[in-house]
């Protein structure tokens, strides 16, 4: 009875569930019912989605709250100055002018302090001369000179004791020893009516070591002056002019019929250009008509230096008009200038 009684309320519920699925599935696929019901859904994802949407910007930006609560109570509240005169006062100029910290105007600098004897200051004069240095267990580790020569106070050190002494007081050594003159780098002892020295600083053995300063600083003599030029001037010569003007119409004409009366060579010195060397060719007789010498350094024709191979071409076409031509010439040790010219009618 019972087994058939669970098979029909099983079987009951089961028909119940699939008659409800079945429904819904009928509802689904009605178009106008399925709408309204996604519609539905549509809205709740919306809401859901506002809902934590809000949970995560309230998560990054917090709320301000009151970090005091309501009933709590403040201990030491700021108090507000209510009156308008400024809380910070200035300085007392005129009570810092009455301290008069830099002493008063026409007042004693040494503060009253009575003026040396005269008669003191000259009988100090000249006591350390042929004063030998003491060989007593004193060090000098300072002194305060005045300004009257020899009258000051030292700082004196003693069996590890320092103190300060002045002009005619006694040191604490044994016998008669009185401090008599204060220099800038030593000081003059009384020794039982003996002059001896105590300097502040002892020659170490690096002092002696050093060499005697020299008599007087020599300085290096100047470098003397470049020799003059040795002018070689062919410029009235009418010879070498006729000769100058049939080589420049050979340049310009047939630059290689050149190489018959002179050879030309590079000279470079640590990668440099410093000018072209000149050789006779067949005819040194005429080489030697315009001023040159076998092995001249020719380094600047009209002021257009050599040096440099981009300036060829300036020359080669300030030669074709030019006058006269001067030649910078390094002859062995000695500047040369050889000067020619091309043109009858151009002026020396």
């Amino acid at each position: 009875m019972s087994a058939q009684w669970r098979s029909n309320f099983g079987g009951g519920i089961a028909g119940r569930v699939a008659a409800a699925l079945a429904s819904l599935a009928h509802a689904v696929a009605d178009p106008v019912l399925g709408g309204r019901l996604r519609r539905v859904v549509l809205a709740l994802l919306l809401l859901w989605a506002v809902a934590a949407l809000s949970h995560l910007v309230w998560a990054v930006f917090p709320p301000l709250r009151n970090p005091l609560p309501e009933t709590a109570t403040v201990v030491n509240p700021v108090a507000v100055a209510t009156d308008a005169s400024p809380s910070v006062q200035g300085p007392d100029m005129e009570r810092m002018r009455a301290w008069h910290l830099f002493g008063e105007v026409g007042a004693d600098d040494r503060g009253g302090a009575p003026s040396p004897d005269p008669s003191r200051v000259a009988a100090l004069e000249g006591i350390e001369k042929g004063a030998r240095q003491t060989r007593l267990a004193l060090k000098l580790r300072g002194v305060m000179a005045s300004s009257e020569d020899g009258l000051g106070q030292a700082i004196i050190e003693y069996q590890a004791q320092q103190d300060v002494y002045a002009v005619d007081d006694k040191l604490p050594v044994a016998g008669q020893v009185v401090l008599a003159k204060v220099m800038p780098a030593q000081v003059v002892l009384d020794h039982g009516g003996t002059y001896e020295l105590l300097r502040l600083f002892d020659e170490s053995s690096l002092d002696r070591q050093l060499p005697a300063p020299a008599a007087a600083l020599q300085r290096p003599a100047p470098p003397a002056p470049p020799p003059p030029a040795v002018q070689i001037d062919q410029r009235d010569a009418a010879e070498t002019t006729a000769l100058a003007r049939s080589y420049r119409e050979r340049l310009y004409r047939d630059p290689q019929s050149l190489a018959e009366v002179v050879s030309v060579s590079a000279v470079r010195e640590n990668g440099s250009l410093l000018g072209y060397r000149i050789a006779p060719g067949r005819d040194r007789e005429q080489f030697e008509q315009l001023g040159f010498r076998d092995g001249d350094l020719v380094t600047g024709v009209n002021g257009i230096a050599l040096n440099d191979p981009a300036n060829a071409a300036q020359l080669y076409r300030a030669m074709r008009t030019a006058g006269v031509a001067v030649f910078e010439v390094q002859r062995q040790r000695q500047r040369v200038t050889v000067s020619v010219r091309l043109d009858s009618s151009a002026a020396p």
